[in-house]
């Protein structure tokens, strides 16, 4: 036998040493990155709480000085100071300003001076003396503080050999135009010192407005890495993050915070290198672990491999000399030598099987088919029932019609259904005894089975049917998923009566239609003994007509609820069910029509149904089997489309109603032009075009009169020379006060102020 010698073998012991292998090096490859991961994550958290914490250091030094400041230029004496020339007979003020100003620093506000400024009298005070503007150097660069935009900010000054930042405050405070400044210097290094009191790993940095550098905890980040991470933060618009970035050839952890007190932004620079340096050794022990692991699992796939090879290298000796040697595409390895005789085999006996079984089920739901059209002779029923081994001692039989409630809903189309049926009757086959029934067959999209027995009365074959019924509907949602409704017929003792009983539940589950899906129907019960002269609710159909037509959508689902509740109130025949709804379909289809022809030619045809889908709509009716099918097909196929087409009726017809109120307005608003005035020419209620118009516009009436009347008034006293009194005329105004007052409460200023600002630009 020419056979590639241990071809099964090689790929069980490759198998098994693949299987073992790569859930072991995943699970080291994944250890390794989330401990990683988690090592940086922990460290970026632990700097953003530190830089934080500096962050409230820095922050709260900084506001102590600005509230010592604040204090000591907001006392009468410093506020009355700023109004005194410099003189001699005021030198016990300049006194007590200068003593107030010494007190007023403590040695932890890192003050290093403190220098008030009078910007009329051209003196001022600081930590050293009381001098004159004549006596300062530098005096250009305090004046030139007077400039900036707010009344108290912090600035830098970049002076080399003494670098500091200066709190400036205008005096008086939350005043822009000021009478003097006060100014406070801090050193550089003390700044430096607040951000290296807890720094354990990395930089901190703390930059200005416009990213320029203030001060720093050390000197480990280069310019030219410095200027790599402004350009990253002006391109980052979070006030708060942290991002990655390459910095004088390193990967650093970059963590920012911008305050909201100065517009400071601090910043946490933590090389890669230093986050992950733990993470490293993690890495090489998880690669040792791994090795070892692979190593003990090739060894174990070896060892099982050859233990579980034995028996099948036996078994392909045996069939080898049993049989010979295989065909060429056999001989690819040994369970393919192996499948090869087997499959023969089981074909060979498979094809026999196939063939009787077949033609013995074909024959009996032939001969089950003919008794269902009643083709069979009464004279050959023995016969044939012992000849397909049916037993033919039954005192009563009835027949059971299922059919499938609804695809719709469900994962399967409706080409499935036949197939679905075919899978039903092999269900139903399963849980019936073959002594029980005839072979299940399918007949007008329903399944019939006739079930059969002895000695039972009417009670007891009730039970016992209803049992059978509720078992199949049971199974069938489980393994199908689906929703079946049964009907039963009534008992009949002779199998010519096997046509007439599957009439019997054919007609029974017609009666679904009132009592909805997953029904169990007995033709005894449902069908009614005195048929009602209609089932059609005249006065809901009519309250239901009159919501449709007034676009009322929830009271419309309501009534149609209610209708279809009273249709299936009354025990009628299936047909007046269906001659009701026949006729509440006709008056509604009738209400759009109706509706959509008081509307332009081209709209009307657009509203109406073609001929085919008029037709396709009607069949559809015709073909629903429950009351929540029927709710939802009228709800959404007729009531829901002609809603829509009143409402962009009633939509379009409240624009063109709100657009001619507009233009009235623009053309006469110069007259005493009301709301019921306009409402008398348009032959409309006020009360109907108040609420329109207020809806269309998002303004009433009254509010877009005043407003046009005051853009034409502002009009008015840029491109003419009338007089106020004239415009306040001209807009009917009987006062001119009036028209001045209204003009002052909407433009905060007079009519002759607007002239006046406004007089040479154009509305």
């Amino acid at each position: 036998m020419k056979i590639r010698s241990g071809n099964y073998y090689t790929r069980l012991l490759m198998y098994s040493l693949l299987i073992g292998s790569i859930p072991v090096i995943i699970v080291g490859i994944i250890s390794y990155y989330k401990a990683s991961s988690i090592v940086q994550d922990k460290v970026n958290q632990s700097s953003m709480a530190a830089l934080q914490q500096t962050q409230l250091r820095v922050e709260q030094t900084l506001k102590t000085i600005d509230h010592s400041v604040t204090q000591y230029i907001s006392s009468p004496l410093v506020v009355n100071a700023m109004s005194l020339p410099y003189s001699a007979e005021h030198y016990q003020v300049y006194s007590e300003m200068y003593q107030n100003m010494v007190r007023s620093q403590t040695f932890e506000l890192t003050i290093n001076n403190m220098t008030v400024l009078n910007l009329r009298g051209q003196w001022g005070v600081d930590n050293n003396n009381i001098f004159t503007f004549d006596d300062v150097s530098n005096l250009d660069d305090l004046l030139g503080y007077e400039k900036l935009p707010s009344f108290s900010v912090w600035v830098t000054d970049k002076n080399e050999s003494s670098p500091s930042i200066s709190l400036v405050k205008k005096i008086p405070l939350n005043s822009l135009k000021a009478d003097g400044l006060a100014i406070v210097t801090i050193a550089e290094s003390q700044l430096a010192n607040l951000l290296t009191a807890d720094n354990q790993l990395g930089s901190i940095m703390v930059m200005d407005q416009a990213y320029q550098l203030l001060s720093r905890s050390d000197q480990k980040l280069q310019q030219s890495g410095l200027e790599q991470l402004v350009a990253k933060m002006q391109r980052q618009s979070e006030t708060e993050g942290q991002f990655n970035v390459e910095l004088d050839g390193d990967n650093t952890s970059v963590i920012i915070r911008k305050s909201s007190y100065n517009g400071w932004t601090y910043v946490s620079a933590i090389s890669i290198k230093d986050i992950t340096r733990d993470s490293r050794s993690i890495g090489w022990v998880t690669l040792f672990v791994c090795l070892l692991m692979v190593l003990i699992t090739g060894g174990l796939a070896w060892l099982g491999s050859r233990k579980y090879y034995r028996p099948i290298g036996k078994l392909v000796a045996t069939i080898a000399n049993r049989f010979g040697d295989p065909p060429d595409e056999a001989r690819t390895d040994e369970f393919a030598m192996i499948g090869y005789r087997l499959q023969s085999m089981l074909q060979t006996e498979s094809r026999l099987l196939a063939q009787l079984t077949g033609q013995v089920r074909e024959l009996k739901q032939f001969f089950v088919m003919k008794l269902i059209r009643g083709e069979q002779k009464e004279s050959q029923l023995s016969a044939r029932l012992k000849e397909y081994g049916y037993p033919i001692d039954w005192s009563w039989h009835a027949a059971l019609a299922i059919q499938i409630d609804a695809l719709e809903k469900s994962q399967y189309s409706e080409n499935d259904r036949d197939l679905l049926l075919f899978a039903i009757a092999n269900i139903v086959g399963e849980l019936i005894p073959p002594e029980e029934r005839l072979e299940p067959v399918l007949l007008e999209q329903s399944q019939i089975t006739v079930i059969g027995g002895t000695g039972s009365t009417d009670v007891e074959y009730k039970s016992r049917l209803f049992t059978v019924a509720e078992l199949i509907q049971t199974t069938v949602l489980q393994y199908l998923k689906l929703h079946i409704s049964i009907g039963i017929s009534r008992p009949q003792k002779r199998f010519a009566e096997i046509s007439e009983s599957a009439e019997q539940a054919l007609e029974a589950l017609r009666y679904k239609i009132r009592f909805g899906t997953e029904s169990v129907l007995f033709i005894d019960d449902v069908q009614p003994n005195d048929l009602v002269s209609s089932v059609f609710p005249h006065r809901a159909a009519k309250e239901l007509y009159d919501a449709v037509k007034l676009a009322e959508r929830t009271r419309a689902e309501e009534l149609l609820e209610h209708c279809i509740s009273l249709i299936f109130a009354e025990q009628a025949d299936w047909r007046q069910y269906r001659m009701a709804l026949v006729r509440l379909y006709t008056m509604l289809t009738e209400l759009g029509q109706s509706e959509t022809a008081a509307a332009d030619t081209k709209q009307d045809s657009a509203a109406e149904f073609p001929p085919e889908q008029e037709k396709q709509l009607f069949d559809r009716l015709l073909d629903l089997k429950s009351r929540e099918e029927i709710r939802l097909w009228f709800n959404d196929t007729v009531i829901a489309p002609i809603i829509c087409r009143l409402e962009q009726q009633s939509k379009s017809h409240a624009k063109k109603l709100s657009d001619q109120l507009t233009n009235m307005i623009h053309q006469n608003f110069d007259t005493e032009l009301t709301l019921e005035a306009c409402a008398k020419q348009l032959n409309y209620h006020p009360n109907h075009l108040g609420p329109l118009f207020s809806r269309e516009k998002g303004i009433s009436f009254s509010e877009y009169l005043q407003n046009y009347r005051l853009h034409m008034a502002k009009q008015w006293l840029i491109e003419t020379d009338m007089k106020i009194g004239d415009i306040a005329d001209r807009l009917t105004y009987t006062n001119p006060q009036n028209f001045i007052r209204f003009f002052r409460k909407m433009e905060n200023m007079t009519p002759g102020q607007y002239r006046k600002l406004h007089g040479n630009s154009k509305i």
